[in-house]
C-alpha cells in the first residue's frame, strides 16, 4: 500500500508566484502587518494549505486557533452558503438576528458553570480582553487589573498593555494604559514554580496595587511560549 503524502513541494520556498505578490504587498500593505511565512495561500483542505505556486504544507496554525476542523470544512461550507444567500451583516445592535442568539444559547449549555451567564461575541481576542476589562470595571467599579509576565493578550492599547514582551509588540507605542500590574507566572523553565507565583501575587497586594481595588486577573495566552522564545527557536 502506498503511503499518502500530504507535503508536496514543486517549487522552491517561496515560490515565483509568492514573492511577487508579497512584493506587492510591501507596496500597498500597512508594515504593522507584517507577514512571518513567506508564501501565499491558494486552498486549504482539512490540516493542509497549498500556496499559489502549488506547493502543499501541513498547516500547523490553523488561523491562529481558528480553523478547529480545518480547511473547507463540507458543513463548514454549506453553512457559510447559505447564511451568505440571505445576509451578511446587519450589525447585530441596529437589526439583530436569530442565529447570534441561538449560538450563545448552544455556548451557555456547554460552559463548564452553573447559574446564570450571557456571551458576547467579538471580533478578535484583543477585542475580547479588552471587553472583558470593561465587563469587570462595571461590574466591580474597580480600576485595577492584573497580569502576568510572559502573556500575550493583543495589540490594541489595553491589551497592549496587559502584553509582556517589548520586541515586537510593544516598543515606541507607549505611554500604556494606567492601573495595569504585573506579576511573574509560573515557568519551571526559568526556575519559578507555582509557590513562587501565589507568594509573588501576595506581594502585589501589599506592595503594588490594593487587592480591594483590583477588578480582574487576566491569564494570557502563550504565557510560557513568549518566555521561551527568547532562547527557543521554533521551525
Amino acid at each position: 500500500m502506498a503511503a499518502t503524502r500530504a507535503i508536496r513541494l514543486q517549487t522552491e520556498i517561496p515560490g515565483p508566484r509568492s514573492r511577487e505578490v508579497l512584493e506587492r504587498k510591501e507596496r500597498v500593505v500597512a508594515d504593522p502587518l507584517s507577514v512571518y511565512l513567506p508564501i501565499v495561500a491558494d486552498a486549504g483542505h482539512g490540516a493542509t494549505l497549498t500556496d499559489i505556486d502549488g506547493n502543499t504544507f501541513i498547516d500547523f496554525t490553523g488561523g491562529v486557533g481558528c480553523l478547529n476542523v480545518g480547511h473547507a470544512h463540507p458543513r463548514v461550507v454549506e453553512a457559510v452558503q447559505e447564511q451568505a444567500a440571505r445576509f451578511l451583516h446587519t450589525d447585530f445592535t441596529i437589526v439583530p438576528y436569530e442565529v447570534y442568539v441561538t449560538l450563545a444559547e448552544r455556548l451557555l449549555a456547554t460552559t463548564p458553570f452553573t447559574g446564570p451567564a450571557k456571551a458576547a461575541f467579538f471580533n478578535a481576542g484583543t477585542e475580547a480582553v479588552e471587553n472583558a476589562v470593561k465587563f469587570a470595571r462595571a461590574y466591580t467599579k474597580r480600576p485595577a487589573v492584573i497580569a502576568f509576565e510572559g502573556g500575550f493578550h493583543g495589540r490594541t492599547m489595553l491589551s497592549l498593555t496587559l502584553t509582556s514582551k517589548t520586541h515586537p509588540y510593544k516598543a515606541g507605542f507607549g505611554p500604556f494604559a494606567p492601573e495595569v500590574y504585573r506579576v511573574p507566572y509560573p515557568n519551571p523553565y526559568r526556575g519559578i514554580g507555582a509557590a513562587d507565583a501565589l507568594a509573588a501575587l501576595e506581594r502585589t497586594f501589599t506592595t503594588q496595587v490594593a487587592a480591594e481595588t483590583v477588578a480582574a486577573i487576566s491569564v494570557g495566552i502563550r504565557a510560557m511560549i513568549s518566555e521561551l522564545d527568547d532562547d527557543v527557536k521554533f521551525i
